[in-house]
This record gives structure tokens, sequence and C-alpha cells, in this order.
């Protein structure tokens, strides 16, 4: 972002900051266009939307994080105001993918998401996911939705096979 200088890493800032950072986005953004795009985005037909869920076995994955990397995975799957979260993109993908892939998309999405994100909330210096891996892997992953959904199953297997040789 054009307003987070180079050295500044965003699981650092504090509440201050980011709280400042989200009043000056509100205020520099005319209220009648975002009110119009937020209406525009809520009216979707009901066959298109795509509810992402996480498997009670998933949920158990996390006693073993510790409680700031808890927060750290909840923040790689809901996002922030600046970021959008795992489980957006990966709706964005479901609602690409042909609808007899859907159920299997979203299981990968879901396990490929989980690795990622339980590697990405560990402390800095010790984790092997960064920032730069998490927005490649996105922009790959959601253009591929866009321009050619029939080959998201490869895509999320390279990018699976990808973190097993980093992880590993």
């Amino acid at each position: 972002m054009w307003f987070i200088n180079s050295k500044t890493n965003p699981k650092t800032m504090n509440l201050k900051t980011i709280t400042s950072l989200a009043l000056f986005c509100c205020l520099a953004m005319p209220m009648g266009h975002a009110i119009a795009d937020q209406e525009k985005d809520c009216v979707e037909p009901p066959s298109a939307t795509v509810t992402m869920t996480q498997p009670q076995d998933q949920q158990e994955d996390l006693s073993n994080l510790t409680p700031e990397e808890r927060k750290w995975y909840k923040t790689f799957q809901e996002g922030t105001f600046l970021i959008a979260g795992w489980k957006e993109i990966s709706k964005e993908i479901l609602e690409s993918t042909p609808p007899e892939l859907r159920e299997h998309q979203r299981q990968r999405l879901e396990q490929l998401g989980r690795k990622i994100g339980m590697e990405w909330s560990r402390e800095n210096a010790v984790r092997r996911v960064d920032n730069k891996m998490l927005k490649e892997w996105g922009d790959t992953l959601k253009k591929t939705a866009r321009t050619n959904p029939e080959h998201l199953p490869e895509v999320i297997a390279s990018i699976d096979e990808q973190l097993n040789s980093i992880l590993n």
C-alpha cells in the first residue's frame, strides 16, 4: 500500500495505526458511491451464493496455536478492511467454479487455506510463508478463476505442492 512504507510490518501495526488508516480511507471515499457499490454487491442471485464453512476437525487444529497465532490465523481467514481474507477469495473462486466441481473445490480450498494460514500465522522469525507468497497465490487463484476456471484444480494442486516443498 502507498501509505505503508516498506519497513512497516502489518503484523506489528498497532490498533491506533490501523484505526487511523481506516478513518483516512473512510473520509477519503465519497460516501454516495460507497453505499451504491455496497448495495450493488449485496444483490446476487441465490444460486450464486457460496458459503465457506470450517468443519469441526479443522477447528480443533487451532488448539495447537498460541492465542497470538490464533488471532493472525483469524486475520488470514477473514481479512481486514484493506485486504481480502482466504474465505472471501475462496468464495470468489467458487462462484467461478462449475457447479459440479464446487464441493470438491471448496474442500480443497479449505484444506489449502488451513495449511497456509497455520504457517503464516506463526511468528515472523520462524514462519516460512510470507505476505509476498500470499499475494502471489491469491492473485494466481483469482486470475485462474476469472479466465480459466477449468484449470483451478491444477492451480490449487500446484500451490499445495509449492507449500509442501516449503514446509518439508
